[in-house]
């Protein structure tokens, strides 16, 4: 067990850089681990009427909960009780997003690394309610633990596990079905459809408020008109990654996670149980119109419509405006350029959304930047904030104020 710092388990880990982002490889005992842990939205169901001994281990994919398979779970636990037990392969986690779909905000509830100099890790991990991480894969490996007498030592067994810090949802699908798709028994089709990264493949009227989000965050980096063109990227905001990836403008460098949350918040409260609903077989020819519209949040109707084209132009003449006024007159090193300056931008543009009418006009370049003006300057030096919560507080304060909304 690592070493517990109040309510903060404290262990090494080790980064390992990959195309799709950083995750930190760990070790933790199975009990802790399942206190701190939760199964991915998804129903993952043997085929247990229908299933042959060559299918044992098989999955299919339905609905909205994971369901586990009591045969799998106590030949794994009988297993477990072994002289031979082991387990080599990692249990794959995410961190710092909710059971809801939604970044964690509070930042005493997000796991954090610490990286030195000398290449050494330190993960903190808290141990409130809402720091719980997903599992991607390996859920019947750890839930098995649970059917051994609560005394049994093996429940101190360690395991293996690699957690992403900061990985979107949807893609969560993605990792499971890329670690599964070469064994004949899981679905890598059903996984993407379940999980909303079916953009291709799926009527846009059926897309969650989550496969939207990923989709108009991936334009956003890739349209050359875009504030964002370019400065988008996939694994955390660490300045050890980022420093030679900033576009030709260099006024920005984020994690598509901030991108994909900030543009999620606009248009949804509860991602998972949007997506659920939209998902019924009920709701199959209602799509998105199966959903409730909500007053504060006005651009989740044009969501609703389908009205998606709009969506992404509020955001890329917002950002457009913002780089003309506030990025173009801060310091090269403000955090306003940085995850925290952005995951402010987004609430002030969700504020706006809700003070100003939706229309072309009212968030047209123009208008925005005439808007924005009073904004201008207000980190000359770059040194006015720090890259926390309390960073991202301050700046969102600081432009309401200017702003005078």
């Amino acid at each position: 067990m690592g070493s517990l710092d109040g309510q903060i388990i404290v262990r090494p880990a080790i980064r390992v850089e990959q195309p799709l982002g950083v995750f930190y490889a760990f070790s933790l005992s199975a009990d802790r681990l399942n206190e701190i842990t939760y199964s991915l939205p998804a129903e993952v169901r043997g085929r247990l009427d229908q299933e042959r001994d060559d299918l044992k281990s098989g999955y299919s994919i339905f609905g909205s909960q994971r369901v586990e398979k009591k045969t799998r779970l106590q030949e794994i636990a009988s297993f477990i009780q072994t002289t031979d037990a082991t387990f080599p392969n990692a249990i794959i986690l995410a961190a710092n997003y909710s059971q809801e779909g939604l970044f964690v905000e509070d930042e005493s509830q997000r796991w954090k690394v610490e990286e030195r100099a000398d290449g050494s890790c330190t993960l903190s991990i808290p141990l409130g309610a809402d720091s719980h991480a997903s599992i991607i894969d390996g859920q019947h490996r750890l839930h098995a633990f649970n059917l051994l007498p609560a005394s049994a030592p093996q429940r101190k067994m360690e395991l293996l596990c690699v957690v992403f810090l900061e990985l979107p949802t949807p893609f969560h699908a993605f990792v499971f079905a890329t670690i599964n798709f070469n064994q004949k028994k899981v679905d890598r089709g059903l996984a993407y459809e379940l999980f909303g990264f079916d953009v291709d493949e799926r009527p846009v009227s059926l897309w969650s408020p989550e496969t939207l989000s990923v989709y108009l965050t991936r334009l956003l980096n890739t349209d050359s008109a875009s504030p964002f063109y370019g400065s988008v990227f996939s694994s955390a905001d660490t300045g050890k990654l980022l420093a030679d990836k900033k576009n030709s403008s260099g006024l920005v460098s984020v994690s598509m996670a901030t991108v994909v949350d900030g543009i999620l918040r606009l248009i949804s409260k509860n991602p998972q149980d949007d997506r659920n609903k939209i998902r019924k077989l009920d709701n199959k020819s209602l799509g998105r119109k199966a959903l409730l519209d909500y007053s504060d949040l006005p651009l989740r109707k044009l969501y609703i419509d389908g009205n998606d084209k709009a969506i992404y132009e509020i955001v890329s003449n917002f950002f457009a405006a913002v780089a003309e006024t506030i990025w173009a007159g801060v310091g090269v090193q403000s955090y306003l350029r940085k995850t925290v300056g952005v995951q402010a931008l987004f609430d002030v543009l969700r504020l706006l959304t809700v003070k100003r009418e939706v229309s072309a006009d009212k968030f047209s370049v123009n208008s925005l930047v005439n808007l924005l003006r009073s904004c201008e300057g207000i980190d000359l030096n770059g040194d006015k904030y720090q890259a926390s919560g309390i960073g991202r507080s301050e700046i969102r304060k600081d432009l309401i104020a200017a702003l005078k909304i």
